[in-house]
């Protein structure tokens, strides 16, 4: 089974980076990147490393999850610098926190957020991660929606709102207290 992941607060000069990755979004309207990789293990023992790359993007007022990793993957980010913000991140964790996580997960919002999740202690094999229903340690964008809807809407919302100054909004607040709205 899967432990809740727990945030990570460390500093590590990777957080920066990946707030480059979302500008490399291959499709209009993302709200959030998040990136997560899971050691596989069988019977104890690392068999790999599942990555799952996914976006939530706003689509006409909708929240739809996408998987991205190829498509990330060959755009302009490179899986070079991608890789390398990966193992610089994982390596802070794991001088951090004294042992490296069985789940890393990297969320990037279009505020410019970035969270770091870790689980320490996770068995997820291979045949799991295929398996139907998905296994309950992943974390892609249908997980993100299903569990921070309000969260994710908020973050559309603010992104489609138009920029006020600061006098506009004092004016703006102004009339609407001498009730001339």
């Amino acid at each position: 089974m899967s432990a809740s992941p727990v945030l990570w607060d460390g500093r590590s000069a990777a957080r920066a980076e990946a707030r480059r990755l979302l500008s490399h979004a291959p499709v209009e309207g993302a709200l959030r990147l998040i990136v997560q990789q899971l050691r596989l293990q069988e019977q104890g023992r690392d068999v790999g490393r599942h990555e799952l790359i996914d976006l939530v993007l706003d689509v006409g007022g909708n929240l739809v999850a996408l998987h991205v990793r190829d498509m990330l993957r060959e755009g302009t980010a490179g899986p070079a610098g991608l890789d390398a913000m990966l193992d610089v991140l994982r390596a802070d964790v794991t001088a951090d926190l004294g042992a490296e996580p069985d789940s890393l997960e990297l969320v990037v919002d279009v505020d410019g957020e970035v969270r770091v999740l870790v689980v320490l202690e996770c068995e997820v094999t291979p045949a799991e991660i295929e398996a139907d229903p998905r296994h309950p340690a992943l974390h892609g964008g249908s997980y993100h929606i299903a569990q921070d809807a309000p969260g994710l809407e908020d973050l559309r919302d603010r992104r489609a709102a138009p920029r006020q100054g600061v006098l506009a909004r004092l004016v703006d607040t102004v009339r609407e207290r001498l009730g001339g709205g």
